[in-house]
């Protein structure tokens, strides 16, 4: 092959891979958006776009047939995220797990079982990104297996980045996909018709996207947010479930309403224990309610700290005090545990608004955008912040006792004594937690402080589940993986029986699974460290690429050591890790986090794409080594929900064993000639 025609094929690697992962990127968004118990299962798509990729590399030779598969899977897809948002979908009571919005007071709509929409879904994902895998395949196959790699890595890279600038300008799906297709279509013009029929989708998606797109309806880097004028506030709903009301909190005027009234001096209660406050911290600020009643009691300088540009966006503009425009706010876009690590002020009152997100910290994770924030790590970190004389408040709506319970000896064993409770039907809140100064203010409850004493597993930075009742995987969890595993059984059987009992490469099989919990284990660390923003998760995800491709362009030049030692440094890195957890880097300043905690996550990654590279350079077959790898990677995602019952720091055990078990095979198969 001459260096243009190289070139071109390479070229189409790139464009192939940028699209998948592009695509990726936005039906994660997507799907969780209009169907909002899936922002549960988020990593599912993940696990979909590798089980399509797996059967197309796998089935690459029947290539123009499947092309043409879009079509019907387009529709099918956008068809049961049409169906599946407008039915109230149904999980079996599981007293496990605390799921928010997953059951409608809607008595009109039809009920669908959890066990019908996740596996429809699942599937309806898996043969959109069928197509795609068997044209990577048909490309990956004409060049050497490094060199087609790099190419995979470097449009990889563009459709990641390329999805990061559509959200950094808030673009809904309906330009998402307008731009994917077009590409798409782009990169199939040397088939005519089938690039005239892939644009012609995109146009259906694109206006299937733009009409279910409400009226006043906002696209944030995390949610699907709409805004819904009601009676007596303005309704703020994310991936359609409530999320905060916008409150007009005027003295004069919220006295007039039962509703405004209760919310009002749910509010007040706390301001009233605490007395004045100069400085105070408000940490998920929201839209601005507790903004608004902070200056109306006096304070001087008010941080308020919330993860959502949209949002903080919203609040600017509906709130009635408009707290926002005040000069004594200070608005910080940021994750709240970031925050409280990097400011220097010292605060007479911080404020926990109700942070729960709704959503996962990423489509890699079962870990929930704000769990974080609600860990005994997290609440001391508070502490550290509060001047002396100091008070900290936490709103909370817990709908099960032993949330409740576990957010109250948190923040005792942070703080080094029990802080006080009250519990009440406040609207937006059910109980308020009180620790340091002004907890000797709220009225004793002896009853409730039985109750909430009650032994529970605490949530630390390990194992930060507040809304799991105990160390175990829900039985909700346990149906929807299953239905995923026989759906993956079935789609194999059927694309890739023979070659499957015939050509199964264990290595390649073992790197992949072990490398998504690596991985998986990486976003986790570094939105620890750095913050648990989009904007980490994406620079995160781009890193981790930049290294593969750096490993990848180190062993194509043969100046990397044998398999056995790569695998020896592999595992001496995974120990490190282990050892030493990211939390414990916490006190570093930004520098030393950025370096050691950045260098710690960084070569268990490194050292796998060194490893992973050297096996791939030695198969004859590298689009079927390629498949086998991603066919691995879907253990690993289902593997990862393992750290609810572990713990995230055991993932790094499990990876162990994995690769461990990659080494056995690959070095019983003599691979590496050298020792």
């Amino acid at each position: 092959m001459d260096a243009t025609s190289e070139r071109s094929t390479g070229l189409r690697i790139a464009a192939y891979s940028a699209l998948i992962l592009f695509f990726e990127l936005a039906f994660i968004r997507y799907t969780a958006g209009y169907v909002r118990v899936f922002s549960f299962y988020l990593n599912f798509v993940l696990i979909a776009t590798f089980l399509g990729m797996g059967v197309g590399l796998l089935s690459a030779k029947h290539v123009e047939r499947l092309r043409w598969l879009a079509i019907p899977a387009s529709l099918l897809l956008f068809g049961a995220v049409w169906y599946f948002s407008r039915v109230a979908v149904i999980a079996p009571d599981d007293p496990n797990e605390f799921l928010w919005g997953i059951f409608s007071t809607d008595l009109s709509m039809r009920r669908v079982p959890l066990a019908v929409m996740v596996p429809s879904l699942f599937l309806s994902c898996t043969l959109f990104f069928v197509p795609l895998g068997a044209l990577l395949g048909e490309q990956f196959g004409k060049l050497p297996a490094l060199r087609a790699y790099s190419w995979d890595i470097g449009g990889s890279l563009v459709g990641i980045l390329t999805f990061a600038l559509l959200s950094l300008f808030r673009l809904d799906p309906a330009v998402w996909f307008a731009i994917g297709f077009a590409a798409w279509g782009a990169a199939s013009l040397s088939r005519r018709s089938f690039a005239i029929a892939i644009v012609v989708i995109g146009a259906v998606g694109s206006i299937a996207a733009s009409r279910e797109k409400g009226p006043r309806e906002y696209w944030s880097p995390y949610y699907r947010i709409d805004v819904n004028e009601e009676d007596l506030a303005t309704k703020i709903d994310v991936n359609g479930s409530l999320h905060q009301y916008v409150i007009d909190l005027d003295s004069m005027r919220s006295e007039r309403f039962d509703y405004t009234r209760v919310v009002r001096r749910g509010y007040l209660l706390p301001h009233d224990w605490v007395g004045h406050a100069d400085t105070v911290l408000v940490v998920g600020a929201g839209t601005g309610n507790d903004l608004s009643l902070a200056l109306m009691r006096g304070a001087k300088h008010v941080d308020a700290v919330e993860i959502d540009p949209t949002i903080a966006k919203l609040g600017k503009e509906l709130h009635k005090q408009r707290p926002y425009d005040d000069p004594r706010v200070h608005l910080h876009v940021d994750d709240a545990r970031a925050f409280l690590r990097r400011t220097t002020q010292k605060y007479d009152l911080i404020i926990f608004g109700t942070l729960d997100s709704q959503t996962l910290l990423s489509g890699m994770s079962s870990v929930r955008l704000d769990n974080y924030v609600y860990t005994v790590e997290s609440f001391a970190s508070a502490k550290r912040r509060l001047r002396e004389g100091g008070t900290l408040v936490v709103y909370h709506r817990s709908p099960q006792q032993y949330i409740a319970a576990r957010i109250y000896q948190m923040v005792g064993e942070a703080f080094g004594e029990a802080p006080a409770a009250y519990f009440g039907e406040m609207n937006l809140f059910n109980v308020i937690f009180v620790a340091g100064a002004g907890a000797a203010r709220v009225p004793a409850n002896p009853g409730l402080k039985a109750d909430l004493s009650r032994p529970v597993r605490l949530a630390r930075d390990d194992w930060p589940y507040l809304y799991l009742r105990d160390q175990t995987i829900p039985g909700h969890y346990r149906a929807a993986l299953a239905s995923v595993l026989i759906v993956t059984v079935l789609l194999l059987g059927l694309s890739a029986g023979k070659s499957l009992k015939t050509g199964f490469d264990a290595p390649m099989f073992f790197m992949g699974a072990a490398f998504l919990l690596v991985e998986t284990k990486s976003v986790t660390e570094m939105s620890l460290l750095f913050g648990s923003t989009w904007t980490v998760n994406i620079l995160v995800f781009a890193s981790i690429l930049l290294m593969v491709f750096l490993a990848n362009r180190l062993v194509s030049r043969g100046s990397t050591p044998g398999v056995r030692t790569l695998f020896a440094c592999l595992l001496g890195s995974l120990t490190v890790a282990y050892v030493v957890p990211a939390s414990d880097l916490l006190w570093l300043g930004t520098v030393g986090q950025w370096a050691l905690g950045g260098l710690m996550v960084a070569l268990p990654i490194f050292f796998a794409s060194l490893i992973f590279s050297t096996l791939f350079s030695t198969r004859a077959e590298s689009t079927s080594a390629l498949a086998y790898n991603l066919l691995g990677a879907i253990v690993g995602g289902v593997l990862e929900y393992s750290s609810m019952a572990i713990g995230i720091k055991g993932l790094y055990v499990v990876a162990a064993a994995l690769y461990g078990a990659a080494y056995l095979f690959a070095t019983r198969r003599t691979l590496d000639p050298r020792p």
